[in-house]
């Protein structure tokens, strides 16, 4: 066999093995570089006064993927008033080695947020058991671009209630999503589906929540910048978007709570206590709202009268009544 002819029987083998070789050095340098950016960043703050801390890390998914699976996760904001924190058992930070601006996240086990509780009071914490929960981020530009999180099978208690008190809250499936637009908005979705709630809320309705559906744009989303390069908090963020004109427009709520079905619209925005304000107006079946408050005891929904509605957001407080108009029989 002549030597041209082995180089073209052997090249494209070594090729091919150099190739590997290559690729197999930038996976390990860009776990690498994962590997010490989490490092650098246990214990600090990833954003202003928010500290990240985790117990145990571990980077894998060689060859197309890296995958960081982390322990005993905290973010906190400490502040005078007491500290409100997210902490997760287990956390799963997934990224594709070719595409840069793609991030996956997971979390599995329990998870706990705690509130500050008022002047002399523990904290508040709520558990929270999801089976699966999945997240996801695209950031362009530096910025935050698209958020997407969808929780299912989800259960949730007050961790300083007993189980007779039955403060609990649970659902087939919880969605939330933000997309920025080049015109400074941000689309907004939300959607619960199939929730039930604890009767320790003293529910007004009942505890059986089958649908909540929201979709809204949060305009001067601008404002909002400094949380997408994180290099803000939110506090200031929530005050620089209320002294511009920021608001909430929702273009639809759509509530099935105990068989009383409505739409709502209308804009909310957020006072100097940072506590929403608005309202929201609608129409219901006045049949199927009394029978709802009879608790089943009487079926009036055959009368079909629907009746204006409104939904008040003051001062933290949520307040529903009649709107403005007479009562109209429907179609």
């Amino acid at each position: 066999m002549s030597y041209s002819n082995r180089i073209w029987i052997y090249g494209p083998v070594g090729l091919l093995v150099l190739t590997a070789v290559l690729y197999t050095v930038f996976w390990r340098v860009q776990a690498d570089m994962l590997a010490a950016r989490l490092d650098g960043a246990n214990g600090g703050e990833i954003l202003p006064g928010v500290v990240f801390t985790f117990a145990e890390k571990s980077v894998g998914g060689f060859p197309f993927r890296l995958d960081a699976v982390l322990s005993g996760v905290t973010f906190a904001d400490r502040r005078p008033d007491g500290e409100t924190a997210w902490r997760t058992e287990h956390m799963a930070l997934h990224k594709l080695t070719y595409r840069n601006n793609l991030y996956v996240l997971e979390v599995a086990g329990l998870q706990s947020f705690a509130l500050p509780g008022e002047r002399g009071q523990p904290p508040r914490v709520i558990y929270i058991t999801p089976a699966i929960a999945r997240a996801s981020a695209i950031i362009e530009n530096g910025r935050l671009a698209r958020f997407d999180l969808d929780l299912r099978e989800l259960d949730a208690k007050d961790a300083r209630s007993t189980p007779e008190q039955q403060r609990t809250f649970s659902a087939s499936r919880a969605q939330f999503h933000l997309l920025a637009r080049p015109d400074e908005t941000i689309d907004v979705a939300l959607k619960i589906e199939n929730a039930k709630i604890g009767e320790g809320y003293n529910p007004r309705l009942g505890g059986a929540l089958s649908l909540a559906d929201l979709r809204g744009k949060i305009v001067q989303g601008a404002s909002f910048e400094v949380l997408e390069r994180g290099s803000g908090n939110l506090t200031d963020a929530l005050e620089h978007w209320r002294q511009n004109g920021g608001m909430i427009a929702v273009e639809r709520l759509a509530l099935d709570w105990a068989g009383v079905k409505t739409d709502l619209k209308g804009a909310l925005s957020v006072d100097a206590a940072h506590r929403l304000n608005g309202e929201l107006l609608g129409s219901l079946d006045a049949g199927a709202l009394v029978g709802a408050l009879a608790g089943g005891q009487l079926n009036l929904q055959g009368m079909n009268m629907q009746v204006p509605i409104s939904l008040r957001f003051r001062n933290g407080d949520i307040e529903a009544g009649l709107s403005s108009g007479l009562p109209r029989p429907g179609r």
